[in-house]
């Protein structure tokens, strides 16, 4: 039982990148526990839906799937975008990147 929460934590803190914040205010600790309950219950969505019986995922498998589908969507809309000849500017600049 302590694994599955060892590990869990280690989602958390490592691969979402919970360990940035500080927290101050009651309000504040709430609404981070409240994120991290939406986080959970979404990998464990997408783990269930994507369980078959003979793959072995686990919520890591989970987190990195879903940024490897993430990133191939970004792949296509950039290519989408320089098809219709989108300045290359525009296209950093939504992402938020510097040439």
């Amino acid at each position: 039982m302590r694994w599955n929460i060892e590990t869990g934590y280690r989602y958390f803190k490592e691969l979402l990148g919970f360990d940035q914040y500080q927290l101050l205010s009651l309000r504040g600790i709430e609404r981070f526990w409240a994120i991290q309950f939406l986080t959970q219950n979404f990998l464990e969505c997408q783990w269930q839906e994507w369980m078959t019986p003979t793959s072995k995922l686990t919520l890591g498998d989970v987190v990195r799937r879903i940024r490897e589908e993430h990133f191939g969507q970004m792949i296509v809309y950039v290519y989408q975008q320089a098809l219709e000849k989108k300045p290359l500017f525009d296209i950093l600049q939504l992402f938020r990147l510097s040439a």
